[in-house]
């Protein structure tokens, strides 16, 4: 009976998730716009998702307290956590702050001194935003009058247009994971650090009410360290003179110059990227930090030296150089993990020409969905985005272009996620609209190519900087693999979430905008983002002096390729060779740049611990990182409490880059 429940997803489990979802949605959007108490999605992996592992492990213990029958069993907590990180990606700054402030707003600031309508309004999709009147516009941003509505009618149309197109992209990112899922966990045997973080803190031994972890005096050292310097800190809100402790500091305040044209070397400690990346592989950590070190110094190089490279008219900067060889080392990668996944592909496309069922041996049950589901579903999602990019402004060329970028970008990110547990990972150029500007060069593109461009590669198309849904759905894969029974909800899950997330957000957050006013809520995503993107797009399309194909910038994307390909040949043909080629194609993103110091530290505890003790006494060290998570989360949460009590409106922002 034990072994059925642990084994079969439950309709509880669903309702249950469901409700988590839709609760996630609504507070992260509420604390961060309304309340003003910070936002707790940063990351790949977001905080929120671990404070709300906290939660339901806190329910759970209560629920075996009261009836020991009614304990969540392991694979009911996956489901709800598979379901809350969906949902949890999208408020506010994750997403859905970017696209509803994004709505409005090149109809609110249009002035002719900004020439917005002769640059590229004729060129915005009409369907994609609400009619521009000043009831459904001026109120947005100035609030309703007394008596009158929210125009929920003018917004249900570019609403949906926005959810579909994401529901299509999510749609091509689970098929891609089923296809490749056999590949990624039997074959290339991916660690999924995340998906062991989880099981980990929910493992519970028979007999028992707390999990494990929480019973090891080691975890509460973590613990300690972490919640101590934040508890500390919250003495000085109330306390001034109090000297408080800046070691969790976001990254500008932990900066500093080495040498004169030198980029800044950061010294950012993140108890997240410490806690978990204890569960990333040695030669991930190492190259992290290694690459980084060398882009810093190449970056500083060329700064110092004057060095230009790019056609007469458009020369790189030492950034640009340095992303366009990690974007060349990404796309080899992606190509290489394509290739070397063939066998496993033409035996997908063979089960699903046959009309075979997914079987599978031992214990564990099918997919999520058939294989002919997962290729027919991949094709009809992908022809679908394909037309919603034409149909946004983009040429039939420049669409596939785009695509070919973000599956790569994508690709990598959800791939080496699960490899690495590098909550920080962010693909390099992200969707790939820089890329085709850079090399590619303007000067072919009309208004309406880079209109589209420039919208679906900004904050408002399925996120900002930070994917949605994408990352997770290999581990909601890898951690629902054993179940047997209801596996029809595994993909269910996944479209409920996204749907329940998406729908309460959009809801939330224009209600607020109209009853409060978009501009006294002051959020940054709300208007001052937005305004951003429509600024970078009258940019775009009114460029004076457009760039023309540059084979020089060409040239150094092709070297990165092949320096991913000789450090990958390194590696297949000395098995003691330490460096792996991730660290080249993410060397200067956000993640390996602001944490590199928290990086280095976690690896040489890593491996000092494996150098001098044994895979024992890695275990035994392991609930000492993520007792410094958990510190971490629960410090962070109450600040907000405090912030929220106290300091209303005007939240302290603890957890930050």
């Amino acid at each position: 009976m034990k072994e059925s429940r642990e084994n079969r997803i439950t309709l509880r489990s669903v309702l249950l998730g469901t409700l988590t979802a839709g609760g996630l949605a609504f507070f992260g959007n509420t604390s961060e716009v309304v309340w003003r108490v910070g936002s707790l999605v940063k990351e790949q992996y977001p905080l929120i998702l671990i404070v709300t592992l906290l939660v339901w492990i806190g329910i759970n213990a209560l629920l075996a307290c009261v009836s020991p029958r009614a304990r969540l069993s392991s694979t009911e907590m996956m489901v709800i956590l598979g379901m809350a990180w969906i949902a949890g990606m999208m408020p506010g700054v994750g997403w859905m702050g970017y696209l509803i402030g994004a709505l409005p707003a090149p109809h609110f600031f249009a002035t002719p001194e900004n020439r917005w309508a002769e640059t590229f309004m004729d060129a915005l999709p009409d369907w994609a935003f609400p009619a521009p009147t000043t009831y459904v516009v001026d109120r947005f941003y100035f609030g309703l009058r007394q008596g009158e509505t929210v125009p929920w009618s003018a917004w249900a149309l570019p609403v949906w247009w926005w959810l579909s197109v994401s529901l299509a992209m999510t749609g091509a990112g689970l098929c891609i994971s089923v296809l490749f899922h056999r590949q990624w966990a039997d074959a290339e045997r991916l660690t999924y650090p995340l998906v062991g973080f989880a099981e980990d803190m929910t493992e519970v031994e028979a007999g028992r009410v707390v999990p494990k972890v929480f019973r090891s005096p080691v975890f509460w050292a973590g613990f300690a360290w972490t919640a101590g310097v934040i508890f500390w800190n919250m003495i000085t809100f109330f306390f001034p003179g109090v000297p408080r402790s800046g070691l969790f500091d976001s990254y500008p305040q932990r900066a500093m110059t080495v040498v004169r044209d030198f980029p800044e070397v950061y010294y950012r400690v993140n108890p997240i990227v410490i806690g978990l990346g204890y569960l990333c592989n040695l030669d991930l950590l190492l190259s992290f930090w290694v690459f980084n070190a060398f882009a810093v110094f190449k970056v500083g190089l060329v700064q110092r030296s004057g060095l230009v490279l790019g056609m007469p008219g458009q020369p790189s900067t030492g950034t640009e150089l340095i992303n366009l060889e990690s974007h060349g080392a990404m796309t080899a990668l992606v190509i290489w993990s394509v290739w070397t996944a063939r066998r496993g592909l033409r035996e997908t496309w063979r089960q699903a020409t046959n009309g075979l069922s997914v079987a599978r041996s031992g214990e564990r049950g099918g997919e999520a969905m058939t294989y002919r589901a997962a290729w027919v579903g991949l094709g009809a999602c992908s022809v679908y985005v394909f037309g919603w990019f034409v149909a946004a402004g983009m040429s039939p060329g420049m669409a596939v272009g785009q695509m070919a970028l973000m599956f790569v970008g994508y690709f990598a990110a959800m791939k080496y996620i699960a490899a690495s547990g590098f909550g920080y990972l962010f693909p390099v150029g992200e969707r790939g609209g820089w890329f085709l500007k850079t090399v590619m060069g303007t000067s072919a593109m009309t208004a309406g190519n880079l209109t589209g461009l420039e919208l679906v590669n900004s904050g408002a198309f399925y996120g900002a900087g930070r994917m949605q849904t994408l990352q997770t759905l290999p581990h909601h894969l890898k951690a629902l693999e054993e179940v047997r029974e209801g596996r029809r909800w595994v993909a269910g899950t996944v479209w409920i979430a996204f749907g329940v997330g998406f729908l309460v957000s959009a809801v939330t957050l224009i209600y607020y905008c109209y009853v409060r006013s978009a501009l006294y809520l002051r959020s940054w995503t709300l208007w001052e983002g937005p305004l951003g993107i429509f600024e970078d797009i009258s940019k775009s399309v009114g460029e004076a002096q457009r760039t023309v194909f540059d084979p020089q910038k060409l040239s150094v994307w092709l070297a990165g390729a092949a320096g991913a390909g000789v450090l990958a040949l390194l590696r297949t043909r000395f098995t003691w060779w330490p460096l792996h080629p991730l660290g080249l194609a993410f060397q200067y993103t956000s993640g390996p740049r602001y944490y590199a110091f928290s990086i280095f530290w976690v690896w040489l505890a890593k491996f000092l611990i494996l150098r001098y003790g044994d895979i024992r006494l890695y275990h035994r060290a392991k609930p000492f990182f993520y007792g410094t998570v958990v510190g971490y989360a629960v410090g962070v949460v109450a600040t907000m409490v405090v912030d929220l009590i106290w300091f209303p409106g005007e939240g302290h922002g603890f957890h930050n880059w």
